[in-house]
């Protein structure tokens, strides 16, 4: 159980500050003239966005049936997970919103989606790894 809340953690921790930093700080302008985030969005639902999918994250790394953990093996679970969110998130939003959604918007939530699932590895060689 420890494990699992600390795989869960792994998620959350760099995933808020990244999505922050990346979003609301430093390409912001480029995000809203996207309509990305609406004005009145909510950082608690984000929040619990963020809290269900590190859960579920770390509970099915868990019930993987590998036999040890290994940086290889962390980082293809975060790569193949981080393919699979893209593929829900960015390729949908470029069909669902064509007139605002650019290729300007498809590379930066691409790279950004590579910098959250490969800070997600990273903390997860942590917990399998060191702790």
């Amino acid at each position: 159980m420890v494990t699992i809340i600390l795989g869960a953690l792994a998620y959350i921790l760099p995933s808020m500050p990244w999505g922050y930093f990346w979003h609301l700080s430093v390409f912001k302008k480029q995000y809203d003239q996207w309509q990305y985030f609406p004005a009145d969005r909510s950082v608690p639902l984000a929040f619990l966005a963020m809290f269900i999918q590190g859960t579920i994250l770390s509970v099915t790394y868990a019930i993987l049936p590998i036999e040890h953990a290994s940086i290889a093996n962390i980082f293809a679970f975060a790569s193949i997970m981080g393919i699979f969110f893209w593929s829900r998130v960015v390729v949908p939003s470029m069909a669902q919103y064509p007139t605002t959604r650019t290729p300007g918007f498809f590379f930066l939530e691409t790279a950004y989606l590579v910098g959250q699932y490969a800070l997600f590895g990273a903390f997860l060689c942590v917990v399998y790894l060191f702790v």
